[in-house]
C-alpha cells in the first residue's frame, strides 16, 4: 500500500459468512477455504466474472477465509470517496462469484437439500457447524483456520442469560463478522502524536454520535424466507466482551472535553494496550512508512454501503489544527 499524503483514503474489509438452512435448521457451512481456492486458481468461474476477478485482483483486491472455515472476508486496496463506486462494484462481483460457487458446491453434494447462503447479516448467531456431509462440528480446531483460539475477555461471572444455553462461547466467535474501514487523513505535513491523539479522539467520537456501528442486521432475508437468530445480538455480544470499547464510549466526552496533552496520554494508553496484543472490536492503530493510519473495527458487517460513505464523508471533514 502506497500513502499518498495530501488526500483522504480509505479501504474497507467486509466480512461474510457461509450459512446452511434446511426447514428450522441453521448451521455455518465450512466451506470457506475450498470457495477460496477456487477463486484464487480460476477453476469453475463463469465466463463473465472471470475479467472482473481479475480485474480487481489487479487493482489490489483480495479475498481470503477470516479465521473460521465458514467466514470470508473480502479486502479493498485504498479509495478515495470520488471513486467510491468502484468500491460497491468490487463487493458486488466478489458476491456473485461466492453465490455461484455455493450453487455448484451444492448441486455435487445432494446431500445439502437445504438452501446455501452467503449473508454479511448473520454475525454469530448460531454455534452450529457443519461439514459437506453434513455432520455436526463441535471441535474448534477443526472450525478455525489459524493456530490459536481467540477467546472471550468478558468475565465468567458475568454471563448473560442469552449466552448460557451456549456449550463452547468459542464457537460462538467463530461466526463473528464485522466490517472494518482503515483511513488516513489528507495530512497536511507530518503529524506528531498530538496531531495523532486529537484525530484519532475526533474519530471515535464521530463514531459514537453516528450509531452507524449499532444496527445489528441479525436477519437474513431471501424473498419470503427468514432466518431468526438464535443467539443474542452482535452488540450485547460486544458490550460484555470488549471492555476497551465499552470504556471509551462511556469515556468519550471526557477525553474529548481534556485538553492537548491529556488527549495524547489517553491514546498512548490505547496504544499501550493494543501493543500488548489485548484485542478489541473498536480500532486500531497501523503505521504504514512513516503515516499514521486508523481502522475502525466495530462497524456491523451488514452496514449499509451507504451508512459507511456517509461516516467517510464525515471523517474527511474533520480538521485538524497544525
Amino acid at each position: 500500500m502506497k500513502i499518498v499524503p495530501d488526500r483522504f483514503e480509505f479501504g474497507i474489509e467486509k466480512e461474510y459468512a457461509i450459512v446452511y438452512k434446511e426447514r428450522d435448521f441453521i448451521s455455518y457451512l465450512l466451506a470457506s477455504q475450498q470457495i477460496i481456492n477456487k477463486i484464487k486458481s480460476m477453476t469453475d468461474i463463469h465466463e463473465n466474472l472471470v475479467k472482473k476477478v481479475g480485474y480487481l485482483f489487479s487493482k489490489g483486491w483480495e479475498i481470503h477465509p477470516e479465521y473460521s472455515n465458514a467466514l470470508i472476508e473480502v479486502v479493498s486496496p485504498p479509495y478515495t470517496l470520488d471513486s467510491f463506486d468502484e468500491i460497491i462494484d468490487g463487493f458486488q462481483v466478489f458476491e456473485e462469484v461466492v453465490c455461484n460457487l455455493l450453487i455448484d458446491f451444492k448441486e455435487k453434494n445432494t446431500n445439502l437439500k437445504g438452501e446455501i447462503l452467503l449473508t454479511d447479516k448473520f454475525s454469530s448467531s448460531t454455534d452450529t457447524f457443519i461439514n459437506f456431509k453434513k455432520e455436526k462440528i463441535t471441535d474448534i480446531k477443526q472450525i478455525i483456520l489459524t493456530d490459536e483460539v481467540v477467546t472471550f475477555v468478558g468475565s465468567n461471572n458475568l454471563i448473560p442469560n442469552s449466552f448460557k444455553k451456549i456449550n463452547d462461547l468459542n464457537l460462538l466467535y467463530a461466526g463473528f463478522t464485522s466490517t472494518h474501514v482503515t483511513l488516513h487523513p489528507k495530512y497536511c505535513s507530518r503529524w506528531d502524536i498530538k496531531h495523532e491523539a486529537d484525530y484519532f479522539w475526533s474519530l471515535l467520537d464521530l463514531l459514537f454520535l453516528s450509531e452507524y456501528d449499532i444496527n445489528d442486521n441479525t436477519f437474513y432475508y431471501k424473498g419470503t424466507d427468514e432466518i431468526r437468530c438464535s443467539t443474542t445480538p452482535r452488540s450485547e455480544l460486544i458490550s460484555w466482551a470488549d471492555r476497551t470499547s465499552i470504556f471509551y464510549e462511556k469515556n468519550i466526552k471526557q477525553i474529548m472535553e481534556g485538553d492537548a496533552q491529556e488527549k495524547v496520554d489517553t491514546y498512548n494508553l490505547f496504544l499501550n494496550e493494543q501493543s500488548k496484543g489485548n484485542r478489541t472490536y473498536l480500532a486500531k492503530i497501523k503505521h504504514i512508512e512513516e503515516w499514521t493510519l486508523f481502522e475502525i473495527r466495530r462497524f456491523h458487517s451488514g452496514i449499509s454501503i451507504n451508512y459507511m460513505k456517509e461516516f467517510l464523508l464525515n471523517a474527511s471533514k474533520i480538521i485538524i489544527n497544525p
